[in-house]
C-alpha cells in the first residue's frame, strides 16, 4: 500500500451510514490538500480515465496521480471490490463517476435497472423523477460511485438523432428542464453528485459524436429558446455539481469549425461567464471521433483546459494528456493558477461526498441496499406512470384470458446497446399473465423461414403482440428499424390486422405504419417496464403515459389514451 504521508486514514463506510445528502465543502481540507499537492499530482486531479483493468489503474494511481475513474459495464459486488482497492493505493481520494442515466443497473450486474428518461417524460410527473433518482443515489453511493454522469438535458427535436433518442426526456424544452431539475434534486439531495449533459445540447443532430463531430445548425433565437433553454433554468434552479460539455460544432456559438468541448466560446463566455456557472466541467470522452478525426489528444488535452473545462474525461493514453498539460504550464501556455481553478473545483466535490472522511464501501452490506425486491417494486411503481397507449383504433384492449395470443419478439443489435440490457423478459412475462399465450423469439438477422413462420402462426392467431427490441448502439448511425424487420412488420399486419406493437425502444418506429391499429410505447427494455407492459395488456394496470416527442401526424407530442 501506497505511503499517505500525512493524510487522513482510510476508514471503511457502511451502505447504513452512506451519507443521504450532500455534505457542505470542507474549505479548509481544500486548501490544505491543494497546497500540498505537486504540479504533478494537480495535473494528475483533472484527468479522469476509463476503469477497464485493475493492474493498469493502479499504474495510473500510483504513476500518474489521477483524480478518479469512470467506469462500465461491471458485477456489483466485483466493483465496488475494485473500487475499494483502488481508493488504497491512491494518496487522494479517487472521484468514481459512472453514466447511470436509468439507476445504477444501466450497468451494474446486481442493481435496479430503471425506466430510462423518455419513459419518464412520458409520465409528466416530477415526483416519479425525483423517485428514480433517489433511488439511483442509494445504490451508486453503495457502490462507492460519487459522480453521475446524468441527468441528460438534450431536448430530441430531431427523430434522426442515432445517440440521444430515449435518453433524452422529449422534445420539448420546458418538459426537459421541469423534468431535469428534479432528477438533479433527487441526485443531490440523496448524497449523489449530479451532471448536466450534453452542454450545449445534442438533441438537433442526426450525428454520433462518437464516431465523427456533428453540428448544430440552429439560428441564434432557436438555439436559446430550444437548446440552451434547459440548461438556463436547471442552473436557475439548481445547482448540479457538473456539466458535461458536447463534441459537437455549435454554429450559433461559433462560426469556425470547433468542438464545444473545446471551444472558449462555448465554455468560457456562455457557459462559465454568461450562465455564471461556477461548478466542475467534464469532457465528454477524449477517445470519441468528434474529437479524434481533427485533433491530437495532446493539442485537446490543451486545449479543453483553456476553453473552460476542468476534467478530462477518458482520455485516450492519459500519460499523453498529463505531459501536454505540464509542458502547457512549464512554457506558459496554460498559467498554473488555471490548473489550480480546476484542482480546487475537483476537491471540493470530494469534500461534498465525504471523501476526506471515508472513502470505502461495505462490500457484505451491498446486497441489503442494491437490487433489492423492495427497490425494484419501486421501479415497477415508476414503469407503471410511464407506460403509453399511443392508439388503439379497433379497442383490443384489455386483452383476455380466452384469447389465443402470439406474442413475436423482434431485436436488433442487443448485444451492442449503449444504454439498454440484453434482458428480453416480456413473453415469459406474458405467459405469467395467460398461460396459452404462444411466443416466437426472431433473431436479430431475420431469415426469410423465420419471418414466413411468423407470418403463418400470425394469421392463425386471435391478437399478435409484436414486440419491438430498438435499441441505441454507439457508431452504428440510425436507430431505426433495418428494412428486413420493416418488411416483417407490413407483412404480420397483412396476416392479421389485430396486431399490437409495443416498443421497447425507440418510439419514433410507430410512425412507419400507418395502418396499424394499435400502439404501445415503453420506451426502453427495463425489467420493470416489461413486466408492467404485460400487466397492462391484460387491464392488471392502466396506461397513464403521454408521448414526450411526435411521432408523425397522427401521433402527436402529448397523445395518450388514459386508462385505470
Amino acid at each position: 500500500m501506497r505511503n499517505f504521508g500525512k493524510c487522513l486514514p482510510l476508514l471503511l463506510i457502511s451502505a447504513t451510514s452512506a451519507p443521504a445528502q450532500l455534505m457542505p465543502i470542507d474549505s479548509s481540507w481544500v486548501e490544505q490538500t491543494l497546497h500540498q499537492m505537486s504540479l504533478d499530482e494537480k495535473i494528475g486531479q483533472l484527468i479522469m480515465p476509463a476503469h477497464l483493468d485493475f493492474n493498469q489503474s493502479s499504474e495510473m494511481v500510483q504513476q500518474l496521480n489521477v483524480g478518479g475513474f469512470w467506469f462500465g459495464k461491471a458485477e456489483a459486488k466485483w466493483i465496488a471490490g475494485e473500487l475499494n482497492k483502488l481508493q488504497e493505493l491512491s494518496k487522494y481520494p479517487l472521484l468514481i463517476a459512472a453514466d447511470f442515466e436509468k439507476g445504477a443497473g444501466t450497468h451494474v450486474d446486481g442493481a435496479t435497472d430503471l425506466p430510462i428518461n423518455m419513459a419518464l417524460g412520458a409520465s409528466r410527473n416530477t415526483r416519479l423523477v425525483y423517485s428514480a433518482s433517489q433511488l439511483t443515489a442509494k445504490e451508486a453511493r453503495s457502490l462507492g460511485v460519487h459522480l453521475n454522469f446524468a441527468p441528460v438535458l438534450d431536448v430530441n427535436n430531431n427523430p434522426k438523432n442515432p445517440i440521444i433518442n430515449i435518453r433524452s426526456f422529449g422534445e420539448d424544452p420546458k418538459l426537459v428542464a421541469e423534468l431535469g431539475t428534479a432528477a438533479i434534486r433527487g441526485y443531490q439531495e440523496n448524497g449523489l453528485l449530479s451532471t448536466a449533459k450534453h452542454f450545449p445540447g445534442h438533441g438537433n443532430t442526426s450525428v454520433d459524436s462518437h464516431s465523427r463531430l456533428g453540428m448544430i445548425e440552429s439560428e441564434a433565437a432557436d438555439f436559446e429558446s430550444v437548446e440552451l433553454l434547459p440548461y438556463r433554468e436547471v442552473l436557475k434552479k439548481s445547482s448540479t455539481s457538473a456539466v458535461m460539455t458536447a463534441h459537437l460544432w455549435v454554429k450559433p456559438i461559433d462560426s469556425d469549425t470547433i468542438p464545444a468541448t473545446l471551444s472558449p466560446n462555448a465554455i468560457g463566455q456562455l457557459l462559465r461567464n454568461r450562465l455564471k456557472y461556477p461548478g466542475i466541467v467534464i469532457t465528454d470522452a477524449m477517445v470519441m471521433g468528434g474529437i479524434t478525426s481533427t485533433y491530437s489528444l495532446a493539442d485537446a488535452s490543451v486545449r479543453t483546459l483553456r476553453a473552460g473545462c476542468d476534467i478530462i474525461l477518458w482520455p485516450g493514453n492519459p500519460t499523453t494528456s498529463v505531459e501536454a498539460l505540464k509542458n502547457a504550464i512549464l512554457t506558459g501556455l496554460l498559467p498554473e493558477e488555471r490548473i489550480n481553478e480546476s484542482v480546487r473545483r475537483i476537491l471540493r466535490a470530494k469534500t461534498e461526498v465525504g471523501l476526506h472522511k471515508n472513502r470505502l464501501v461495505d462490500i457484505a452490506g451491498i446486497n441489503d441496499f442494491v437490487g433489492t425486491e423492495e427497490n425494484y417494486q419501486e421501479a415497477k411503481r415508476i414503469a407503471a406512470g410511464c407506460l403509453t397507449l399511443v392508439k388503439d383504433k379497433s379497442r383490443l384492449l384489455p386483452l383476455s384470458s380466452s384469447q389465443k395470443v402470439l406474442v413475436v419478439t423482434l431485436s436488433t443489435r442487443s448485444r451492442n446497446a449503449a444504454m439498454s440490457r440484453t434482458l428480453v423478459s416480456f413473453p415469459a412475462d406474458m405467459k405469467k399473465q395467460n398461460a396459452l399465450v404462444d411466443t416466437l423469439v426472431l433473431s436479430e438477422s431475420l431469415s426469410p423461414s423465420e419471418t414466413r413462420k411468423a407470418v403463418e402462426l400470425a394469421g392463425k392467431a386471435d391478437v399478435v403482440v409484436l414486440a419491438a427490441f430498438v435499441r441505441i448502439v454507439i457508431g452504428s448511425g440510425t436507430v431505426e428499424l433495418p428494412e428486413t424487420h420493416k418488411a416483417l412488420v407490413d407483412s404480420l399486419l397483412k396476416a392479421n390486422s389485430r396486431t399490437i406493437l409495443v416498443s421497447f425502444g425507440n418510439p419514433y418506429i410507430g410512425g412507419s405504419f400507418l395502418q396499424l391499429s394499435a400502439y404501445i410505447c415503453a420506451y426502453d427494455n427495463a425489467k420493470a417496464l416489461q413486466e408492467v407492459a404485460a400487466e397492462a395488456l391484460f387491464g392488471k394496470k392502466g396506461f397513464s403515459g403521454r408521448l414526450p416527442v411526435t411521432i408523425s401526424e397522427e401521433m402527436k407530442f402529448g397523445d395518450g389514451i388514459i386508462t385505470k
